[in-house]
């Protein structure tokens, strides 16, 4: 070890490795049964239990250590690796990528055990060097391992070759179903001698490898943007390179200032089938109520199959990006209904529009198994209000199901919430910031990661005028600061304070005061792009909104 530094040199034998083909693994570390590989027409199937005891949540766990209230066991390494895919369903290359990376039944040759941290967010990118292949999926995650670093190269090259690259014939920097490098490799020190938890002040010293086949840090990783930017996301900006002897954050910066690498990156929600909702713009979600008693349409779509899916189409030729679909009302006052009357409203709706087009379809509920049914119909998000506290089985249920999750604030039930406004000291901007936090890493405990979530800080549920209007003037300023970036769902679409606020009654009157509304809330402050964030903004009139976003996202593009 050098004395000066605190660096760790190590010299590495270089070994043939022969790499076979191995049977499917029996356990996963990110859960679910999920698509395994395809092969011609044949669709494989990865059967993986949940075990929530392989994950840290990102913003509860300081970077130094885990939680004392039930503590894990640290490994001896900590990893940064990038992961990127552009062949074939590459959301899914990915995620099984990293079951099998952190199953230790996977390689015979090596059962040491590794766990995924926490992911960055997951970004669209033009291909570099070989430009005629398709766009990438590129992110960035934190593991743990015991593995020693040619162990884990060996490891990652086998789940490489298992997913179908081609490591010995395949084009250099060409397509590839799955690309998995070690960025970054720290050694652990400092646990606790009784638990075998990290401290709080934990030390890690990084590993340097010098090799003809292995060199960390990689060589290459401040020429990319799309590694810098996830992760800048998992390392944090403090986070030191041990040859360059600058920071992540400061490396990141110089290549934004520079512009050298050509390559922009656009932060996407991944969907099934190799789609994603893609944040190159504020994304418009359309309301979609097949209920009798929604407060502003309800009734209107309800009664037949076909009115439904008309305006579900309607709405997506007015540019709507995301079609919102609701069988239970959650206006206030409203009564739970049964999740079999739910299950009837909704899945006949979602299969019809499915057949028609590819729109992404979410699913407004709170039960687990309306979530289910809704996304073996063909939908593609759950949206939950309860923030997956009013169904003990909804998180683990969309972990399992793997897509991503809405989830947002509230108190109470919708029977109950309005009599819940007051917040401690009148912070209701903390108060739901933290909230949104916590069901932010409940969902990352139980598998549903960072790149699948999007936050809703709850407009209308169990907030008054006053707490409403906070909320919307923070939204783009503190609130998205102190969520990290987690994509927000605006939802203030014809709601009560609008018309107290306007003098107007009629709930479908409400537009324009609608559109003010979000407008005004992400514009706050300097209306950069990256103060826009990624938004998503759920409406009953799509054309309106959507004219606004085009205006709005267009004049904070320009210098």
């Amino acid at each position: 070890m050098s004395a000066t530094t605190g660096r760790r040199f190590i010299s590495l034998t270089p070994r043939l490795v022969r790499v076979g083909v191995s049977k499917v693994a029996k356990h996963s570390a990110l859960g679910g049964r999920v698509p395994f590989f395809q092969h011609k027409t044949r669709l494989f199937w990865y059967n993986a239990p949940m075990n929530q005891s392989r994950y840290r949540s990102n913003f509860v766990v300081p970077r130094g250590g885990a939680s004392t209230e039930n503590p894990i066991k640290q490994k001896k390494y900590r990893v940064f690796l990038a992961v990127g895919s552009n062949l074939g369903d590459r959301f899914q290359n990915i995620a099984v990528a990293l079951d099998l990376l952190c199953d230790s039944s996977f390689d015979k040759s090596s059962y040491l055990d590794s766990r995924l941290v926490r992911t960055s967010f997951l970004y669209s990118t033009a291909p570099m060097y070989v430009t005629d292949q398709p766009q990438f999926m590129n992110g960035a995650v934190e593991v743990e391992t015991d593995l020693e670093p040619r162990a884990l190269l060996r490891r990652l090259k086998k789940v490489e070759e298992y997913l179908g690259r081609d490591l010995v014939h395949g084009q250099r920097n060409g397509p590839r179903p799955v690309d998995l490098d070690i960025l970054f490799f720290d050694e652990n020190h400092s646990e606790d001698a009784t638990s075998g938890a990290p401290t709080r002040h934990s030390h890690r010293t990084p590993v340097i490898v010098n090799e003809p086949d292995l060199i960390i840090p990689h060589p290459l990783m401040q020429e990319r943007s799309f590694v810098m930017d996830p992760l800048k996301e998992v390392a944090g900006d403090e986070y030191i390179h041990p040859k360059l002897e600058e920071s992540v954050g400061d490396i990141w910066r110089k290549l934004k200032a520079s512009a050298s690498d050509g390559n922009d990156t656009v932060q996407i929600l991944p969907l099934q089938r190799d789609r994603a909702v893609t944040f190159h713009e504020t994304i418009v979600m359309g309301i979609l109520n097949v209920t009798p008693d929604s407060f502003s349409d309800g009734g209107k779509w309800n009664n037949s199959v076909d009115t439904a899916v008309e305006h579900a189409l309607q709405m997506e030729t007015e540019g709507a990006r995301i079609i919102d679909i609701g069988g239970e009302s959650t206006r206030p006052g409203a009564l739970e209904i049964s999740i079999e009357e739910q299950i009837e409203r909704t899945v006949p709706v979602i299969k019809v529009i499915r057949q028609k087009s590819d729109i992404p379809i979410s699913i407004d509920t709170r039960h687990a198994d309306v979530a289910r049914a809704a996304i073996e119909a063909g939908a593609d998000i759950v949206n939950d209000v309860s923030g997956g506290t009013f169904d003990p089985k909804m998180l683990e249920t969309v972990a399992e199901l793997r897509v991503p999750m809405i989830l947002m604030h509230m108190r109470g039930t919708p029977e109950s919430m309005q009599s819940m406004t007051k917040y401690e000291n009148d912070d209701v901007c903390g108060a739901v910031t933290g909230a949104l936090i916590e069901r932010s890493c409940a969902a990352e405990s139980n598998g549903i990661h960072r790149w699948q979530q999007v936050l809703d800080p709850g407009i209308g549920f169990a907030k008054d005028n006053e707490g409403n209007l906070r909320l919307l003037k923070h939204t783009a300023t503190s609130m998205r600061q102190q969520l990290q970036g987690i994509p927000l769902l605006l939802g203030t679409s014809r709601k009560g304070f609008i018309g107290r606020i306007t003098g107007e009654s009629e709930a479908s009157e409400r537009d324009f005061g609608s559109v003010a509304s979000v407008i005004c809330a992400l514009c706050l402050g300097s209306p950069t792009p990256s103060n826009l964030g990624c938004t998503i903004l759920r409406v009953h009139n799509v054309k309106g909104t959507k004219q606004a976003t085009l205006v709005m996202d267009a004049i904070s593009k320009v210098d």
